[in-house]
């Protein structure tokens, strides 16, 4: 049986299990049948959505109503970023093959919410943008073809190339980026069947460091803090896969999914639920725990997802082909996510040392008494240990791990309180 139809199989299994699942996200009615690649919302009610053929809609209730906003351009809208309700930038590439034959990444702007977008071609003929972002008013980035990454201090009015530590990875597309901080942040992107990179930089996006994390593409990055993060990406022929760093990016853990479809967007609700979106099947994939571990979750109308975007806790987006955009269902949630703790009620501390080898200690605080689990997970999400399982009263707890019979790598301990996950950390074994 060869590798695609074990995943496709794999899949259909999955999906199946789904189907009596409480529906995570609703579908939204839409003013077009345009394929959508492009969000970004500012709030729980103002987004903009961009897609084929210069496409921009703007909703201001939460996407009860869109108002299709004019542009000058006729191709795919790939990036947009807002700094504020009025300022905004969307990306979309020159394709035009009448004289005089111009090419390259056209950049759109605003200053009135999309009232009026101006849009002027980037001088680099050769450049080709994914994505755009800000992380104020005035300091944004723009990455794309050939392993370009740009900067601007002045709000757009001025591009500069960064320095790109290309080293055995030159020329390789980029196709996110995002910071933590004012200083620390990563690129993400890389090419099929050759290698996944990342960019890392750690001086505002002046220059970048290179590293090959894998063998394909990370298409998309979701920093936890300065020490974690996860991206996501994948091929057609193995599927989707994803790599972990919890070192601030000095070493990555490349994982295949074991699924069909190619990761485009990862999101993030908050510190422990997640989504992948796999475009060309009609899936996600979800953690509950962190990102330790992953499942299948069916899309609504077999649609094709994109794009994900949570603008706060309660609330998301999701959109694709054929025009659909989805709102995460947020009577799922109930009061604090249907858990009667809040991250006040209890605190799962980082182990120390970290990494270590052969024993660890974890020490797990609660306000209230519960029925508390800790498991570990390997990267792969298997279970690996059962560490704590007992009716914990009201106080301090400190648990002792041993990694006899574990080889070296990064593993996750989950804790649930009560039958709900709650939270989860990060741990290296080094033997």
């Amino acid at each position: 049986m060869t590798q695609i139809l074990k995943l496709f199989l794999a899949i259909l299994l999955l999906t199946a299990a789904e189907l009596g699942a409480t529906q995570s996200w609703l579908t939204v009615q839409s003013p077009t049948s345009r394929n959508l690649r492009a969000i970004f919302f500012a709030d729980s009610l103002t987004g903009w959505i961009g897609g084929d053929s210069g496409l921009i809609i703007k909703t201001t209730n939460g996407g009860q109503s869109w108002i299709q906003q004019q542009t000058a351009v006729r191709t795919m809208v790939y990036s947009i970023f807002f700094t504020d309700y009025q300022t905004g930038y969307a990306l979309a590439w020159e394709l035009d093959n009448t004289p005089p034959n111009f090419y390259g990444t056209r950049i759109l702007q605003t200053t009135n919410g999309g009232n009026v977008w101006t849009d002027y071609l980037f001088p680099d003929s050769n450049f080709f943008a994914n994505s755009v972002y800000f992380r104020d008013a005035v300091n944004g980035y723009m990455c794309g073809t050939e392993g370009k990454i740009y900067f601007t201090s002045d709000a757009g009015e001025v591009w500069n190339p960064s320095v790109v530590d290309s080293g055995m990875v030159f020329g390789f597309p980029v196709e996110e980026v995002a910071f933590y901080d004012e200083n620390f942040g990563y690129a993400v992107g890389g090419a099929f069947d050759i290698a996944g990179v990342i960019w890392k930089t750690s001086n505002s996006g002046r220059s970048w460091q290179t590293k090959i994390v894998g063998p394909e593409p990370v298409n998309d990055v979701h920093i936890f803090d300065r020490y974690n993060a996860i991206g996501a990406g994948g091929d057609f022929e193995y599927g989707s896969s994803r790599v972990v760093t919890d070192n601030s990016g000095g070493d990555w853990q490349y994982t295949e999914f074991g699924v069909f479809g190619i990761a485009n967007t990862i999101a993030f609700r908050n510190d422990l639920e997640g989504w992948i979106s796999l475009g060309i099947i009609d899936s996600f994939l979800v953690t509950s725990n962190g990102g330790a571990t992953w499942s299948m979750s069916a899309v609504p109308m077999q649609a094709r997802i994109y794009g994900i975007e949570f603008p706060d806790e309660r609330h998301g987006y999701a959109i694709g082909n054929n025009g659909i955009i989805l709102r995460y269902n947020s009577l799922k949630i109930g009061i604090n996510d249907g858990n009667r703790f809040t991250p006040d009620d209890f605190t799962l501390s980082q182990n120390y040392p970290n990494p270590f080898n052969p024993v660890t200690n974890i020490r797990l605080e609660l306000r209230h008494s519960a029925h508390a689990v800790i498991r570990v997970h390997d990267a792969n999400g298997r279970e690996v240990a059962e560490i704590f399982n007992k009716f914990a009263g009201a106080g301090t707890h400190e648990i002792v791990f041993s990694s006899e019979g574990l080889s070296s790598g990064v593993y996750f301990y989950t804790l649930m309180l009560d039958g709900v996950n709650t939270a989860s950390r990060r741990m290296v074994i080094l033997k």
